[in-house]
């Protein structure tokens, strides 16, 4: 910022004394050198000529259904799921020897409205992503159910509706997830 844009902020003279300028870099060193914790720090003035940014506010969390208790995060292609859907997804679920209690399911939608990074956010160990999704995620994809391990255990699978009415998807989804799960 130059001289002329600080004075846009400010409407009366500042005057900077050198030997107070001294002083005060004087007692900043020392205060590094002893290590003085963050109250003692506080004691030293700091100009106010400055203007301080404010925090920025914690993000929101992502919204999800179930209680993530795996720390299995399963995100869908939409807004919402239908109620055949959803109990087509919960069936598939429970044939791998899990519940809602044991995920996070998340919408397109939630990521989208959160802006935030959901791997950040919730650190999953595992996650399962189906459909096409419109969200920076979509990057870590190689081919439909390829399990990869980087940089966390994850795969994508086809769209809930298009498996639903899909023999072969589902056998293809049933043989990853299989896998994934280490079920027999």
């Amino acid at each position: 910022m130059n001289n002329h844009e600080l004075s846009l902020f400010l409407t009366e003279n500042i005057f900077v004394l050198k030997d107070e300028v001294r002083e005060k870099l004087a007692a900043a060193q020392l205060a590094s050198r002893l290590e003085l914790e963050e109250e003692n720090t506080d004691m030293l003035e700091e100009p106010e000529a400055v203007p301080q940014r404010p925090s920025s506010p914690d993000p929101e969390p992502i919204p999800y259904e179930g209680e993530f208790q795996k720390s299995i995060m399963v995100v869908y292609q939409g807004e919402e799921l239908s109620s055949g859907t959803r109990e087509f997804l919960l069936k598939i679920f429970r044939a791998v020897n899990l519940s809602l209690k044991d995920i996070a399911l998340v919408s397109e939608r939630s990521l989208k409205d959160s802006n935030e990074d959901p791997l950040a956010q919730l650190s999953p160990g595992k996650m399962i992503l189906f459909g096409t999704i419109h969200h920076p995620l979509m990057k870590l994809k190689k081919e439909n159910y390829r399990i990869m391990q980087d940089p966390l255990e994850y795969f994508f699978a086809d769209e809930l509706e298009e498996l639903e009415k899909n023999v072969p998807l589902k056998r293809n989804l049933w043989d990853t997830l299989q896998v994934f799960f280490n079920v027999k």
